[in-house]
């Protein structure tokens, strides 16, 4: 053995004695080892792939295995009993594991040697238990009488020199391998991946809600690792066809890594093969193959996400590795109900969303305490009813009894922090409130598109327009395929009076197929301030040949050439809307505002205000409304929706029209 294979075999020794040391702690991992062992994560990593071709999970998964084997040989305990022993939070996890590296359950062990005696010893395994069975390197045994020769004396020298080697070699390696032999760490800028639509290998191709669900689970489990940055799945879905190389999503998107995967479903088995892509330099990083039982799928989801943050040399908080670990429901009924409302909920349809309830529904018939059941239908209750698929209050009312109850069950629901925010924020225009819930929902999955997008609303609506901004833009560099956060970000734009900016980030709206009449009433409000009546006009023509048959061309927009008549465009939209049987009083409130109309625009505020429309508090940040900043009325409404503290009486419009 030269010495470079005894180095390696001492390291590896240390490593396991480490490992031995604290086998019964279920959540020692890398991190635990490289710090016990006075390495860097990194150092520990490289090692063990160099000697092993082993990633280090990998590698503490094996040794347990191993103990696991030798103690089910002995016959001191049960199967369950040993899982534990051996650091397995899940006899159900140990079984699975167990399974996948011997081929054959724990339980089988003793039945196996019984048939086979020849087969005990292949199970039996060398790896030191105590570390006195480190291999050392040590010379013969001399008597008082041995008379040195020359050769002894050589020989002597030479085991020494060798062992000093050793020991010095150890010290660099150990102490001084952060600063001297360690290779840079990946930067958390760096650890950014986008997970593309899973293929569903299933016979039948109805399965592919499965196969989705299997996706966004994983998703999820990674939305929950602070160190990662993890693309949103509306933006992945943009690259479901595959006809794009690994290197030019990674470009595109901004992301270094691409996981891709596969599920097969057939009856009560699943296979999930997974791999994870370097797409800088379109390279193999990790692949894996899991079959197991439908029973067993939330464990290997969170087998899956944790291997690809020990890929990613990623450091897994105590409260993290607990989240991931979590088992949702063990009801599979339930599950699958649950995997097909949020199939549905994908569409952002109208009737997706009725389809999503109703499968929400049945899930929790199945099983009352599933948390993640009772969020989904907390936030299909809350779209439904704000994007005005659902009259009244009562969505609102429904979205916050259902987002309490999965706090209830599960308080570290960053989903469900998030919606009941959006309720208080919109509903019950509690702002205080709202913060802490949206500080929670960013504290418990930080990685979230859709919380950042929520909280920055909120901020938008209190005045801070560079916390706001800030928030839209996390949520873009999440999922820079969002219509719904390029919307609010030209809208936040708009409200710091750069319309510029805004225009574009509207026409990027309009390219993600956007809602196109919500854009074109933003492009009429941006040309009016900019003073550009031909355009106004143009806007408002096909906005009038956008509407639904029933509801008619209710007005026809005169041609208008010169800046002194831009405010005809604001009558005309005034009259017809007056001509309605129930008119819109925020528009009317924002057009006479426009106009110049204080005490008209006052007027419609406060029917808004009688009939508390979830909008009206963003009149505090809207540059619409500047000409009454200074009315007693107007700051009396701000009192009574509780935003005096939050105020100004100034918001920035640049241009005024004429």
């Amino acid at each position: 053995m030269n010495d470079v294979s005894s180095i390696n075999q001492l390291v590896i020794s240390k490593f396991t004695e480490i490992i031995h040391a604290n086998l019964e702690q279920e959540n020692f991992g890398v991190y635990e080892l490289a710090v016990t062992a006075g390495m860097s994560r990194s150092s520990v990593n490289r090692k063990l792939k160099t000697c092993l071709g082993k990633s280090t999970s990998q590698f503490i998964r094996e040794v347990r295995l191993k103990r696991a084997m030798e103690l089910l040989q002995s016959d001191l305990a049960t199967a369950a009993e040993i899982s534990f022993k051996v650091g397995f939070n899940s006899p159900t996890y140990f079984n699975f594991c167990f399974h996948q590296y011997y081929g054959f359950p724990p339980g089988e062990v003793k039945k196996r040697i019984l048939l086979d005696p020849e087969l005990t010893d292949d199970l039996k395994v060398s790896i030191p238990d105590q570390a006195n069975d480190i291999p050392t390197v040590k010379a013969s045994g001399l008597t008082d009488r041995t008379v040195f020769s020359r050769q002894n004396l050589i020989e002597g020298l030479t085991i020494i020199g060798a062992f000093l080697c050793l020991t010095l070699f150890w010290y660099f390696l150990f102490f001084r391998q952060a600063t001297m032999l360690d290779v840079p760490r990946l930067k958390e800028r760096d650890k950014s991946l986008v997970v593309l639509p899973f293929k569903n290998l299933s016979d039948n191709p109805e399965n592919q809600y499965f196969a989705y669900g299997i996706m966004e689970d994983i998703m999820n489990q990674l939305f929950k690792i602070r160190e990662l940055k993890v693309v949103s799945r509306t933006t992945g879905d943009n690259f479901r066809n595959g006809t794009l190389s690994a290197s030019e999503i990674s470009h595109r998107l901004g992301v270094n890594f691409i996981l891709e995967g596969s599920v097969q479903q057939h009856d009560n088995k699943v296979r999930i093969i997974v791999q994870l892509i370097d797409g800088r330099y379109d390279r193999h990083v990790w692949s894996e193959k899991y079959d197991c039982e439908i029973a067993d799928i939330f464990m290997v989801q969170s087998t899956i996400a944790k291997q690809i943050a020990d890929e990613l040399q990623t450091v897994l908080s105590t409260s993290e590795i607990e989240r991931i670990n979590k088992v949702p429901t063990k009801n599979m009924e339930a599950y699958n109900l649950y995997l097909k409302g949020r199939f549905n909920w994908i569409r952002m349809s109208e009737e997706g969303l009725e389809k999503c309830i109703s499968f929400f529904e049945m899930a929790l018939a199945a099983d009352p305490n599933y948390a993640l059941a009772y969020s989904g239908l907390a936030d299909a209750y809350y779209i439904q009813t704000r994007w005005g698929w659902s009259s009244g209050f009562k969505g609102y009312l429904k979205a916050r009894e259902c987002a309490l109850r999965a706090l209830e069950l599960d308080n570290k629901l960053g989903e469900a922090h998030a919606t009941l925010g959006a309720v208080l924020c919109w509903n019950d225009w509690n702002w205080s409130e709202a913060q802490k819930e949206f500080n929670k929902a960013l504290e418990f999955n930080p990685n979230s598109a859709k919380i950042h997008q929520y909280f920055s609303e909120y901020l938008d609506i209190i005045g801070n327009n560079i916390e706001a901004r800030q928030q839209i833009n996390l949520s873009l560099k999440l999922d820079p395929a969002s219509p719904a956060a390029y919307f609010l970000s030209a809208l936040y734009y708009y409200h710091e009076g750069k319309f510029d900016e805004s225009l574009i980030n509207f026409r990027k709206v309009e390219q993600l197929g956007g809602d196109t009449m919500a854009i074109y009433w933003n492009y009429f409000n941006i040309f009016y301030w900019k003073n550009d009546a031909s355009k106004a006009s143009e806007v408002l023509q096909k906005i009038s040949s956008l509407k639904p048959p029933e509801e008619g061309n209710s007005f026809k927009v005169l041609e208008v050439s010169n800046y002194s008549k831009i405010n005809e465009l604001l009558k005309q939209l005034i009259d017809s809307e007056l001509k309605k049987t129930e008119p819109a009083p925020l528009f009317l409130a924002k057009w006479y505002a426009m106009s110049g109309k204080k005490t008209e625009s006052l007027k419609w505020l406060g029917k808004s205000l009688e009939m508390h429309l979830p909008g009206l508090p963003g009149i505090n940040n809207d540059p619409d409304f500047e000409l009454l900043r200074r009315e007693p009325r107007f700051k009396e409404i701000i009192k009574k929706m509780g935003l005096s503290e939050y105020y100004n009486l100034k918001v920035p419009i640049k241009l005024k029209a004429k």
